[in-house]
């Protein structure tokens, strides 16, 4: 049944990502600080909901977390490192389809993720991009590390 809803998330991905990319795109960088605040809302929102569903108690967690989210949504998701600190991945694929648009975009829509992942650790945490499809490169590469 789960991976029945994954076109149908897979289509909500597209949408915000369509969303933000014609806002960027009209507005410039003054929209990158609205989308990274809603974007930021958004990934509190859906940790409180995975906090309802799984315990999340640390890093590998999360990594898991991820896991389970990239082959729902049929993306290929390569874990790198992960430990109790840091969860480094790579992925091929972008969910919300910015690709070629820029890293200052991708930043701001990632404020989602970071803020998911710092909401269910109980602390902030830092988000280093190293490679974006947004930017232009051939895969994303992304660590998350607790502060």
């Amino acid at each position: 049944m789960v991976k029945g809803f994954a076109p149908t998330i897979k289509q909500m991905y597209a949408t915000m990502g369509a969303m933000c990319k014609a806002f960027y795109e009209r507005f410039g960088e003054e929209a990158l600080r609205i989308i990274a605040k809603v974007m930021g809302e958004s990934g509190v929102g859906s940790a409180k909901i995975v906090q309802k569903m799984m315990p999340v108690k640390g890093m590998k967690d999360v990594g898991e977390l991820f896991k389970m989210m990239g082959a729902m949504m049929e993306m290929k998701m390569e874990i790198i490192e992960l430990s109790d600190d840091v969860m480094h991945f790579k992925t091929s694929q972008c969910p919300l389809g910015i690709e070629g648009t820029s890293k200052k975009l991708c930043e701001a829509m990632m404020t989602s993720d970071k803020k998911m992942v710092s909401t269910l650790l109980g602390q902030e945490v830092k988000t280093k991009i190293l490679k974006s499809l947004a930017a232009g490169d051939k895969y994303c590469e992304v660590i998350f590390s607790k502060k």
